[in-house]
């Protein structure tokens, strides 16, 4: 592999103290807001106007966790169901390039599962990431992420696309592959082709890597994983396999 997976680079102080100060704001602003909302309805409600704003802040604060709880529970029985029916085995697995992150368990393995699909020994699940465990791999420095990986039919050279998570304006006469994202290897010619660009520039494929004889890739989640997460996360990574034309060897059998 030729580098860790994230990013070696230490967070900016310059940017603890902007989303420190945005915090800051946005308390405050929140305080002025319910300040006024209280003035106001206290000119209906007399007194009571401070107290029917905490009403509807609670009230509101609970609707929203209910609906989180609803959310989680359902993908949680989905989560099961396909457990139970879908083929997929429970694999026992760890982050497997540990060593090669500057900082330990910056990444974690929640879940994983084993299985062929299309031929290929395909390995999927859940994982978590923090302190920007997983570099530009992904569009964000921490949070949770399905991911895939791929067995390939024998070994290849290390490449990969990277995200370029601020682009900023397209500059006219820009190559918008190039301002999105950063091809990773000396594979110039499957890094170059305008197929795999295009499915990229779509968002048919997410940032992936390729080491020895694995491909993988991570899509980030902003709800409870559902199977569909692992499924599509699946898909799109055996796509990538096609893709760069490294599934001619598997044949139609497996």
């Amino acid at each position: 592999m030729p580098g860790p997976v994230r990013s070696h680079r230490r967070a900016s102080p310059l940017l603890d103290a902007l989303l420190i100060g945005g915090l800051v704001f946005g308390l405050l602003l929140a305080y002025v807001v319910l300040r006024v909302a209280a003035l106001a309805l206290n000119d209906l409600f007399g007194g009571i106007g401070f107290l029917v704003v905490i009403a509807a802040v609670s009230l509101a604060a609970f609707a929203r966790a209910y609906r989180l709880g609803r959310r989680k529970q359902r993908a949680a029985d989905e989560l099961r169901h396909w457990e139970r029916t879908a083929g997929w085995e429970p694999a026992a697995w760890r982050w497997p390039w540990q060593s090669l992150v500057r900082w330990p368990d910056t990444v974690t393995v929640l879940r994983a599962y084993a299985k062929r699909v299309d031929g290929f020994p395909v390995r999927t699940g859940l994982l978590e990431f923090d302190d920007n465990g997983l570099g530009t791999t992904v569009d964000r420095r921490s949070g949770r992420a399905a991911f895939a990986i791929v067995a390939l039919p024998r070994p290849v050279p290390s490449m990969g696309v990277r995200v370029h998570r601020l682009p900023g304006r397209l500059r006219d006469g820009e190559d918008e592959f190039l301002h999105r994202f950063q091809p990773v290897g000396a594979d110039t010619d499957r890094l170059g082709d305008p197929l795999l660009r295009a499915a990229h520039l779509r968002g048919d494929i997410p940032p992936w890597t390729v080491v020895d004889d694995e491909l993988f890739a991570f899509v980030p989640l902003d709800a409870p994983l559902r199977p569909r997460d692992l499924e599509e996360t699946v898909r799109k990574a055996i796509l990538v396999v096609r893709l760069l034309g490294l599934a001619v060897e598997v044949g139609e059998h497996g």
